[in-house]
């Protein structure tokens, strides 16, 4: 008997990205209604002086985004092997989108053009390795997949490619942020 997975309905790539994109206008609209001391934290002039000149412990920090970073891709994978994978997939996307609006807003609000910069640099390199991990779930419910065996694969081949991101977040990405910070 061959096991199978069914979508009855699907969203196409362009409603996953108006989702996506009414996501960020959400996470903008949201810091806009926001006071400006709310988001003192992060993107403060004293954090990111004090993350330039910080010794990273990488075995610590590959214990927390691995931990995170599992959890999101096997929520990921649980989600897409459901039924309602269509509309957990949507929902996804737009709280993705918020949280990328969220963030950039924030920045931008607290330090122009360099908060700008400075998202962009936190998501390099290890995005190019996270969106073929995650991103094979949304073309294989697009695509309305049906076996189970091929999903398993999938899954495989997209922890490989979340092993490598995490990787490269860890080891990469604090030197490249700093080596920016630096020279702000």
């Amino acid at each position: 008997m061959k096991e199978t997975l069914f979508y009855r309905k699907s969203l196409s790539p362009g409603s996953c990205l108006i989702l996506f994109f009414a996501g960020i206008l959400s996470g903008i609209l949201f810091v806009q209604a926001q006071d400006e001391m709310a988001f003192a934290g992060i993107f403060s002039e004293y954090f990111l002086n004090q993350y330039a000149s910080l010794k990273i412990d990488h075995r610590k920090l590959f214990q927390y985004v691995g931990g995170y970073r599992c959890g999101q891709y096997a929520l990921a994978v649980c989600c897409g092997a459901v039924s309602a994978a269509p509309y957990l997939l949507g929902m996804v996307l737009y709280l993705l989108g918020m949280t990328w609006g969220t963030m950039i807003s924030i920045s931008t609000v607290r330090l122009g053009l360099k908060g700008v910069l400075i998202c962009a640099a936190g998501v390099v390199p290890q995005f190019l390795f996270y969106i073929p991990a995650f991103g094979w779930i949304p073309l294989w419910v697009w695509k309305k997949g049906n076996n189970k065996k091929k999903y398993l694969f999938l899954a495989v081949a997209g922890f490989f490619f979340l092993l490598f991101g995490m990787i490269t977040e860890v080891s990469l990405n604090p030197l490249i942020l700093q080596q920016i910070l630096r020279k702000m």
